[in-house]
């Protein structure tokens, strides 16, 4: 937009500035005073430079009415501010003075001189009829300015108190914590052994969260009060732990004509932190609205606010008492605003201005609900933000640029996303959330109902991906990246590289689920742990963005089944051996394996795509009255149920359609997909190879014996499998073929196979481009007086095949599924492990832990492993003899599923 002409009609000319706190510069003499009625009318906005304009309704407004726009910004913004005020396309041309003022928000009263020396020189030279703060700093200097001037305004006592909290708390006692005011110069005095813990430090002329923190001891706070300023007033407060809400409040003339609800989320939550995460209008928690508008209409009304908007925000405490946290005498912040627009269909901004002047004011009840959210992000360098199939790209506005303009939709219309704001500049430092300004990205979103938000917020947030990397690595001793964590990868690892050798990179969903801060100090290998989009299959491209590749990378290894993509892409681009990406897609997919499969010779089951009960129930009733359901993407048997002509297919589509595994999965948006299968009868086993360029060199067959349940969790597992030759040299081929028919390059293939029909041929269950699970690795070892690992990271790192071994002995593991319930005694574990050929005794329960039903393998509650001289069926004689020795009682009891484990 651009300003309003000149008076004079004739060219616009520059913003005439005024400079407070160092010199004054006026670009011309002052004027000599004039008549009232000869001054041009004006009105004096006060705020930060970039928020007036970002969004720059007031600017329009004004410009409207063709008043003279005077702006009362931080001295800090002067040479932005000139600069924008001359480009004619930016708002900002409508402003037709400055005054530029020092100030800090520590310092009571700090920002009020400049700010009266810039109005003496207005009252002259304009007729202001009206004055309003944006900014939470310039509210007292505002206040004071309507009220001299005879302006509406919210009053003195209401703009005095709305910026000092520790008046706030002496006003308005019965809605206030528990507090200790600190003044300057008494921090000693504080005994902070007294106070009862946890209590929350809070700067009291700050905004935007800034110092605030929830402190638990004694050290933290006297830590807290010895580094702030010492000219600081400080609060100490009770933490109240309840919801956070705000209220927005049009009052006018002491009346408020408009008031509503928003709820609030903050890092508080999980950190020690205030820093607000998502807001939502109007506030969905209606049984606390009534209290909230009462408590809020009481406060303002003590205060004495006159004229103007208020931002309160509350908690809701023990009992239901809401207790003030501190409120405002100026508009809401972040996009509150936009919100209230998208709710209500009506500009709250045009309303603020309005009573600014003196007009009568309305302003409709929300017919939509609408939501903001901040994400959290992981420090370090922001490189991109995408967004994954919404039809929306990001608008990187950064901490200066304008916010678009949202439209508001008909009461109706369905769940919509708004927009995708980036509030941060491409290779900004993102570090930890400590106040608002460290934010980097948000979305808007609205919808009819909130179930139809909360939905739509999900899919969101699933949908973005905020690529950060590093601002260092240790680049120079880098020699393996690791795509995914595991511990016992990592164990062995200890003991095959060398120290800080190894760089471990996974999803920040999961460092946070699974407590991997400190990773190099548990791990001697390990120079670094960085967070980055290890599981974003469908677009792997932001992972091999968001990772400097280190100069003495020699391999890059998939860890985790959800790692496979990714690690192939990263060695792609890297210029090193892996399986390639179209193979790795295919084996993260058991329907695209399906059909890159058909055709190829290798037998499989009749299959088709599951989208409901409905295909289910009509695939099995076409095959014989059984079936196998599974999901396409999943491990460990995680929702693969074998079907009976009675089973229950809606419950079965539940189960399935539902498994997951939080503490090992991201939340990266993907479609759900699902197959059903025809089920096969017959002896199961799997095929590890080794798998160099293509050719596949050491190979092991493993035999497995699985529960005779609806859910086929494998309980066994010996190695070599004791098969014909035939039947051997049949898998073999299988195995090559199936490498061949997908790409496979370098890597380790585990793929499961099923020994049906007649003859005993096998049929492809499932592949995986990864490290077995479930103690195949160790078994492999033993049997064949191998390093499996070590022969992964050869073919990783390009120095050639591993040749085909015999085994030297049989090696055997049988797991511990004990009755559900919740363990009362485990017994024979110290007899177990001094058993004939015993090899390893691992528990995963203790007494009080609870065991749910076996479903996949993570609820497997234990194993043990032998080895014998004799062969494999010695070796599984002696792990069934073992670990019949272990007794785990259980007493029947409902319960949440146990963490998962490592992957099987």
């Amino acid at each position: 937009m651009t300003g309003p002409p000149p008076a004079d009609g004739g060219a616009a000319r520059p913003p005439r500035t005024i400079d407070i706190g160092n010199d004054i510069r006026g670009e011309r003499e002052m004027d000599q005073p004039q008549r009232r009625e000869q001054r041009p009318p004006a009105f004096v906005l006060a705020g930060s430079f970039l928020v007036v304009c970002r969004s720059p309704a007031y600017l329009d407004e004004l410009a409207r009415r063709g008043l003279k726009i005077l702006l009362i910004t931080p001295a800090g913004a002067r040479d932005e501010a000139l600069a924008r005020a001359a480009d004619p396309a930016h708002p900002a041309a409508g402003i037709h003075d400055f005054a530029f003022v020092d100030g800090d928000p520590g310092r009571d009263n700090s920002f009020l001189p400049g700010a009266v020396a810039a109005a003496l020189r207005w009252r002259e030279e304009y007729d202001i009829v009206g004055a309003c703060a944006v900014g939470e700093t310039q509210v007292e200097p505002v206040g004071l300015l309507a009220d001299a001037l005879g302006v509406p305004g919210p009053g003195l006592r209401a703009s005095r108190a709305c910026r000092s909290k520790y008046l706030q708390r002496w006003y308005l006692p019965e809605y206030s914590p528990a507090v200790v005011v600190v003044p300057p110069g008494e921090r000693d005095r504080v005994d902070v052994a007294l106070l009862a813990y946890p209590v929350v430090f809070k700067p009291a002329g700050r905004h935007s969260s800034s110092g605030v923190e929830s402190v638990d001891g004694p050290a933290r706070l006297r830590e807290l009060l010895a580094g702030h300023p010492a000219y600081e007033t400080v609060l100490v407060e009770e933490k109240v732990a309840g919801q956070e809400f705000s209220v927005e409040s049009l009052v006018q003339g002491g009346r408020i004509v408009f008031a509503s609800v928003t709820r609030k989320d903050t890092t508080d939550t999980h950190a020690p932190t205030f820093v607000e995460l998502s807001h939502t209008v109007p506030g969905d928690r209606p049984d606390h609205a009534e209290t909230l508008l009462t408590a809020n209409a009481n406060a303002l009304d003590t205060l004495g606010f006159r004229d103007g908007v208020a931002h309160a925000e509350w908690r809701i405490g023990a009992g239901g008492r809401p207790v003030l946290m501190e409120v405002a005498a100026r508009p809401p912040g972040d996009g509150l605003c936009v919100l209230y627009e998208l709710a209500t269909g009506a500009s709250l901004e045009r309303q603020i201005i309005r009573i600014a002047l003196g007009e009568p004011v309305t302003y409709p009840a929300p017919t939509r609900f609408s939501r903001q959210v901040y994400l959290e992000h992981n420090p370090g360098i922001l490189r991109d933000v995408a967004v994954d199939g919404f039809g929306i790209a990001p608008a990187w506005v950064g901490e200066r640029g304008l916010w678009p303009h949202l439209e508001p939709a008909p009461p109706k219309a369905p769940p919509t996303l708004r927009a995708v704001l980036v509030h941060q500049d491409r290779g900004a430092r993102l570090g930890e959330l400590h106040s608002s300004e460290d934010r980097a990205v948000s979305f808007l979103i609205d919808a009819p109902t909130v179930d139809g938000l909360d939905a739509l917020e999900a899919e969101v947030r699933a949908a973005i991906t905020v690529d950060t990397g590093p601002e260092s690595l240790p680049e120079a001793s880098v020699t393996h990246v690791l795509v995914g964590y595991s511990p016992v990868m990592l164990g062995k690892l200890d003991g095959l590289l060398p120290v800080g050798s190894v760089l471990v990179l996974e999803e920040p969903d999961v460092i946070e689920a699974r407590g991997l801060a400190g990773l190099s100090d548990r791990h001697a290998c390990v120079a670094a742990l960085l967070p980055a989009p290890t599981q974003d299959e469908a677009h792997p491209e932001r992972l091999v963005r968001a990772v400097p590749r280190p100069p003495q990378v020699r391999a890059v290894v998939p860890v985790v089944e959800y790692g496979v993509v990714t690690a192939a892409a990263l060695a792609e681009e890297w210029g090193l051996p892996g399986a390639g990406v179209k193979a790795a897609q295919l084996l993260r997919d058991k329907g695209l394996l399906r059909a890159a499969l058909t055709g190829t010779g290798t037998l499989q089951p009749d299959w088709a795509p599951a989208t409901g009960p409905e295909t289910v129930a009509a695939f099995r009733a076409a095959h014989g009255g059984e079936a196998v359901l599974k999901p396409a993407g999943r491990q460990a048997s995680l929702g693969v149920q074998l079907l009976g002509p009675d089973d229950d297919v809606t419950a079965a589509w539940a189960h399935t359609t539902t498994a997951d595994e939080p503490t090992l999965r991201a939340r990266h948006r993907e479609p759900a997909r699902y197959l059903v299968e025809q089920r096969l009868h017959g002896p199961e086993v799997s095929v590890e190879a080794v798998v160099h360029e293509g050719v596949a060199g050491f190979l092991n067959i493993t035999a497995k014996t699985v529960r005779d349940s609806r859910h086929p969790v494998e309980t066994g597992h010996t190695v070599p499998a004791p098969l014909p030759e035939d039947t051997e040299a049949e898998l073999r081929r299988s195995l090559v073929r199936l490498a061949q028919s997908i790409g496979f390059r370098s890597g380790i293939l585990h793929s499961e196979w099923l020994l049906a029909g007649p003859d005993a041929r096998p049929h492809l269950i499932e592949c995986a481009g990864r490290m077995p699970g479930g103690g195949i690795t160790v078994l492999i070892d033993e049997a064949y007086g191998t390093d499996i690992l070590s022969c992964l990271l050869r073919v990783l790192e390009g120095r050639g095949p591993v040749e085909p071994r015999p085994a030297l002995k049989g090696a055997a593991v049988r797991f511990l599924t004990p009755p559900p319930g919740r363990v009362a005694r485990v017994s024979g574990a110290e007899l177990a492990r001094e058993a004939e050929g015993v090899h390893a005794v691992h528990l995963g329960v203790e007494p009080g832990a609870l065991v749910r039903p076996v479903t996949s393998s993570w609820e497997r509650a234990g194993f043990v492993i032998a080895t014998a001289a004799e062969g494999p069926d010695a070796a599984r004689r002696l792990a069934e003899r073992a670990a019949a020795l272990i007794d785990i009682a259980t007493e029947p009891e409902a319960g949440p599923h146990p963490v998962p484990g490592e992957e099987g």
